[in-house]
């Protein structure tokens, strides 16, 4: 994979594009995802915020963004922030690239607006997630479209690891979805936090909660900054196997 596929591929902004990598739903259509500021990652460079990472983690930080830095970003897409949680919602316990990428391409080609979404997702697949998908979407329109991750939380089927997939997706680098390869990557880099808890993602922000000293979402945070995304991406590449040589 070239630069722009490395830094696509983990990204939800990728539902909204061809096989040639020019936007075909939402804002922006007809665009190809290198031109687009946004899209191919020019936004974000991890260069600015190397400072973020803090004690032990720092050296490490240091030879991801040598390796890393102007190669692999975060793909982030303003103005499609509906459908990119259409897409964050329906990545749970499932293949993103074999079925996620496959149900939207279906969904978003009927329709992109979310009160037709929600009369029309059970009908394209009989995954309990496309099932499931009518309710969530008609809770977060009813709580305002969110964008503070307890909010999110309160979407029903909505849980930290979707919450955090979106709010990464929305532009929030602090955060870093905890799913299984960022689990198995991070002791890597000396992160050895359990998965978030979702009552207590709930109740309390991290830098409030009891647990965020064990949790790996929070260590995160507290331990990267604007780095914890990005951090996580480049864990996701590595644990798929992408390329071979992380840390």
């Amino acid at each position: 994979m070239n630069c722009l596929q490395l830094t696509l591929y983990p990204s939800i902004t990728l539902a909204l594009l061809d096989e040639n990598l020019v936007k075909i739903f939402g804002v922006k259509k007809g665009v190809w995802a290198g031109d687009d500021l946004y899209i191919s990652s020019r936004w974000y460079d991890p260069w600015k915020y190397i400072n973020d990472a803090t004690g032990h983690l720092r050296d490490k930080i240091h030879v991801l963004a040598e390796k890393f830095g102007r190669c692999v970003g975060i793909s982030i897409s303003p103005g499609d922030e509906d459908l990119l949680f259409v897409v964050a919602f329906l990545t749970q316990n499932t293949n993103y690239h074999t079925n996620v990428l496959r149900w939207t391409r279906v969904l978003f080609s009927k329709t992109e607006n979310l009160a037709e979404i929600i009369e029309t997702a059970s009908s394209i697949g009989r995954s309990y997630q496309l099932q499931r998908l009518p309710q969530a979407v008609k809770a977060y329109i009813e709580l305002g479209r969110p964008r503070d991750r307890r909010e999110l939380l309160r979407v029903p089927g909505v849980g930290p690891k979707v919450a955090d997939l979106f709010l990464l997706f929305a532009g929030d680098t602090t955060t870093a979805p905890v799913d299984k390869h960022f689990m198995r990557t991070a002791p890597r880099l000396g992160l050895n936090g359990k998965s978030p808890n979702s009552a207590y993602c709930r109740k309390y922000t991290c830098d409030s909660c009891p647990l965020s000293a064990s949790c790996l979402r929070g260590q995160a945070a507290e331990k990267l900054g604007r780095l914890a995304g990005w951090v996580q991406t480049l864990a996701y590449l590595a644990d798929k196997g992408v390329f071979g040589d992380f840390i």
